[in-house]
């Protein structure tokens, strides 16, 4: 029996909130494996997108309902905030269809008994929906996001104290708004202009994006896979803000090249593609299921002058490579604070201990993979959050511990754009913060740094 588009959603946050998955690779190997019609495949990702990205204000309009919230099985949650979803922000599904459906499926995973409690709080949020006690964001801001939003509290009470109220809530109003598909044009094998007019002539909706002269945007969900071009490698997925990190390391014909955290492979690709595949560029990973993904990206775009190995950018590191590098990129690991629009699950596991751990890897491996750069080479940083202790924070004691790296102007590497004074600071001084709510686009952190020769 196939299933129903509700209970692949159940089954996908089960694995997101039990085994701890992604939900993007997650939801992407469910909707594969369960034959579902594209509507119901897109109910689907509404669905387990949607709870996630509004979980706490579900589980706030359900709480007022339950006489024992605390003590309610993570299962019969896990259907009362689907089935809530549907009732107050999915217009669509009529009250009477979320209802009898989410009992329908908690009769199918076991919870029959439990069955008319999930049916009573449903049937009692449709009545009484209006009477419910949202937060008001001029009394308290910090509850308003914290529920509205579904942010968790310490994370809300810190990009106030970092940006503002206003500037914080319009960094999780864009957390939780869809996100749309941005693809990266293979200039090794085709120009924008050229990939613009197949998809017209295939009926496939797309623009230029404005942040990346490399950049399509789809103007509709697409399966990307399906898309005319994708097996003849003439295009890859990669947020736009993302597509701004190969051009600040700026790799150049005949040149050695770095990627220390190279997997899956996107920004090795775009460097391959930047310089004609013309570098010798070295793809790392320290975890060796992942290297698969770097050689099939190569392979499906045509770059064949990158060399894939597993090696802890910790160190050590290939002695022959010390000090004989052109250019190094660092895509270090980090708490994704910036992508929660693609990965909503992640500010529910994300913790200011985990955070101080992350600073700490990644000052391990900048460190390292500074020996690495010859005499007035490249070390160009990058995450996709939006931390200062990871990211500013992180590029300031580096360069304290290492007085041979100075800063480098970003500004001849970026597109030309509308930044503000603040923007056009920053990059002065080397650096670039890419908030969410700037460019549609993910956060994202770009420092570029240069061995002085005369330092050392």
């Amino acid at each position: 029996m196939q299933p129903s588009s509700r209970a692949v959603a159940y089954e996908v946050l089960t694995a997101v909130e039990e085994r701890q998955a992604y939900v993007n690779l997650q939801l992407a190997h469910s909707l594969e494996v369960s034959r579902l019609s594209r509507v119901d495949r897109g109910l689907v990702s509404e669905l387990v997108l949607g709870v996630l990205r509004r979980q706490n204000r579900l589980d706030f309009a359900v709480n007022r309902f339950l006489k024992r919230p605390a003590g309610i099985p993570a299962e019969v949650r896990r259907l009362l905030r689907l089935g809530a979803y549907q009732i107050l922000l999915l217009e669509r599904i009529p009250d009477s269809a979320a209802c009898n459906e989410t009992v329908e499926l908690a009769k199918q995973i076991g919870q029959t008994r439990l069955a008319p409690v999930i049916n009573g709080v449903l049937r009692q949020l449709v009545r009484k929906r209006d009477e419910i006690p949202w937060p008001s964001w001029e009394k308290n801001p910090v509850l308003y996001l914290t529920i509205m939003e579904s942010h968790p509290e310490w994370l809300v009470k810190h990009w106030i104290k970092q940006f503002g109220k206003e500037r914080a809530r319009s960094i999780c109003e864009a957390n939780n708004r869809p996100v749309g598909v941005a693809l990266r044009v293979n200039r090794l094998r085709t120009n924008r202009d050229d990939l613009l007019e197949t998809f017209r002539t295939a009926g496939v909706e797309a623009r230029p994006s404005e942040l990346s002269p490399a950049g399509i945007r789809l103007q509709a969900a697409s399966a990307v896979t399906g898309l005319p071009g994708f097996q003849e490698g003439l295009f890859s997925v990669q947020d736009e803000s993302s597509m701004l990190i190969a051009p600040v390391v700026d790799p150049q014909p005949d040149e050695r090249i770095v990627d220390a955290c190279a997997a899956p492979g996107g920004k090795t690709t775009h460097m391959a593609e930047k310089s004609e595949d013309r570098a010798e560029i070295h793809a790392w990973d320290i975890h060796p299921h992942k290297l698969g993904l770097i050689r099939e990206n190569c392979r499906r775009l045509g770059v064949e002058n990158v060399r894939v190995k597993r090696v802890d950018a910790q160190g050590p590191l290939p002695s022959e490579l010390i000090g004989q590098v052109d250019r190094v990129l660092v895509d270090a690991p980090c708490s994704g604070l910036g992508v929660l629009r693609r990965k909503p699950e992640l500010r529910y596991r994300m913790t200011p201990e985990n955070i101080a751990q992350l600073k700490e890897l990644q000052g391990k491996i900048m460190d390292s993979v500074s020996a690495l750069v010859r005499p007035g080479g490249v070390l160009v940083y990058s995450t996709c959050t939006i931390e200062p202790e990871e990211n500013f924070q992180q590029v300031k004691d580096f360069l304290r511990r290492h007085p041979n790296f100075i800063a480098d102007d970003l500004g001849s590497f970026l597109p030309e754009l509308d930044f503000t004074d603040e923007e056009k600071r920053q990059m002065a001084k080397g650096y670039f913060q890419i908030l969410p709510d700037r460019f549609d686009s993910d956060g994202f952190f770009i420092a570029r740094l240069r061995r002085h020769a005369s330092l050392d």
